[in-house]
């Protein structure tokens, strides 16, 4: 999503109209994606980032473990318990519990994780791009997150563009980056943030103040104002599905029983009564943990042979695998953009399990219901449940949940389908209320207020150095 969001049609518009030539960096995997002859991409050397990191991998992982779960939000607890159950048969029963209990006490210590911010920071010398960096010209860096969790990469390479004397500003490109990813690994000049409740949140938890943090929505939503190009009769013709009937989207997780239980739901005969009524469109989580795997390829074909089912795959004709697949969305331009939104546009009810697409679905004016309940959970951590995703601190908002219906059950699942199906508009305004708190913005500007952003503080910054 970090990528798709500064590689989008709206944010180079932005870029333009701001006279910026943007430089992308990026890790292996996209750099190979890319046209070897494009000047714009150049490749993120992160092997090499490893390999000075692990130069001092003791400090390095205590400061990024304090950095991770020094912010105490229920996720960042739920998420801490889970790295206990991972290293739980690695080591003895006490050694496992006695580190757990000292590292529970450490990370609740008042200010625990700007001190490991600040370790990190001390012996953190890495100049792996300093010197591409100093002969390409650059005037200034933007990032996806603050080096939070899962963005080391990224704040690695932004320590080193500060390192040189560059202005590094930062995006925040999903909802629950703030209260779920612990605390930030460097600070930015500046952080575009998308919502007062997410300035409230970055203030509070990243430790930052009100001067270095700026208003401008949600930049990778911007395709969702925009007239999409096909109307509705020719999206559902196009994609094999009958424009006479509704249509229910799942998108679900990397959970593949769910997808079981959906295709026992819609597409055995007699089951629910909703087979006959309706379209089915179905979202895969775009991970390799679920695409990979001989469940779901044998799931597929199931799904292909029904009749009145469409599942929404990444553009698979561009690459080699599954991982490749997912990554050319990202860079692929606007096709898979309008896909997604003509399917959150003109489906009529979408089942999900608390997941980042619900939100979109709210901009969109789309009835959600999540599965609430487990069906199967045999073998299954209790991360891959449906009471660990609501006990995560941005799922337990008040109008995230007011705006969509939850299902304990199969039969209430059954039933909300069913009252969505016969009336779109139902809970419309909630779905509004909740699209407002978390994104502030839904004029499709986000992408030209966050550049808008950059260039005035640059232009700020030239001005007083």
């Amino acid at each position: 999503m970090a990528l798709r969001s500064f590689h989008s049609r709206a944010f180079r518009e932005a870029l333009a109209s701001n006279d910026f030539e943007p430089v992308y960096f990026l890790g292996p995997h996209y750099y190979k994606l890319c046209n070897p002859e494009a000047s714009e991409y150049v490749e993120l050397k992160i092997n090499e980032y490893d390999n000075a990191v692990s130069k001092r991998r003791h400090i390095n992982s205590l400061s990024h473990r304090l950095r991770r779960f020094g912010v105490i939000t229920e996720t960042t607890d739920l998420r801490f318990r889970d790295s206990i159950e991972e290293g739980l048969f690695g080591a003895s029963v006490f050694r496992a519990w006695s580190s757990a209990a000292f590292f529970d006490i450490l990370r609740h210590l008042p200010g625990i994780e700007r001190l490991a911010f600040w370790l990190e920071n001390s012996f953190d010398h890495v100049g792996v791009h300093c010197e591409m960096l100093r002969d390409s010209g650059v005037n200034c860096a933007l990032t996806p997150s603050m080096g939070l969790h899962t963005f080391e990469y990224e704040g690695l390479f932004a320590k080193e563009a500060q390192k040189i004397g560059l202005p590094v500003f930062a995006a925040i490109t999903n909802y629950d980056n703030i209260v779920n990813r612990g605390f930030r690994g460097f600070t930015p000049k500046c952080v575009a943030v998308w919502s007062k409740l997410m300035a409230d949140d970055t203030m509070r938890l990243q430790k930052l103040p009100a001067s270095k943090i700026e208003i401008t929505g949600p930049a990778q939503f911007d395709h969702y104002f925009r007239p999409p190009e096909r109307d509705r009769e020719m999206f559902l013709s196009q994609i094999g599905l009958d424009p006479a009937k509704k249509t229910v989207l799942f998108a679900g997780g990397v959970n593949i029983t769910r997808y079981f239980e959906i295709y026992r739901l819609f597409v055995d005969p007699g089951s629910s009564g909703l087979r006959s009524d309706c379209n089915l469109a179905i979202r895969p989580y775009p991970h390799p943990k679920l695409l990979s795997s001989p469940s779901w390829q044998v799931l597929e074909e199931l799904f292909q042979r029904a009749e009145g089912v469409f599942i929404s795959l990444p553009p698979a004709n561009e690459a080699d695998d599954v991982v490749d697949a997912s990554m050319w969305r990202d860079l692929s331009g606007e096709d898979d953009l309008d896909h997604l939104h003509c399917l959150l546009l003109y489906s009529d009810v979408m089942l999900n399990i608390f997941s980042t697409i619900s939100l979109e679905a709210a901009i969109c004016d789309l009835p959600t219901i999540h599965m609430g309940y487990d069906l199967y959970t045999y073998g299954h951590r209790y991360n891959m449940t449906t009471s660990f995703q609501q006990r995560q601190t941005h799922n337990r908002r008040p109008l995230r949940l007011a705006a969509a219906k939850i299902a304990h059950d199969e039969a209430e699942l059954v039933q909300a389908i069913k009252q969505y199906l016969r009336d779109r508009s139902l809970d419309k305004d909630k779905r509004l209320d909740y699209a407002l708190s978390e994104c502030e913005f839904l004029d499709g500007k986000s992408s030209q207020r966050l550049v808008d952003m950059v260039s005035c503080r640059l232009a700020n910054w030239e001005r007083m150095k």
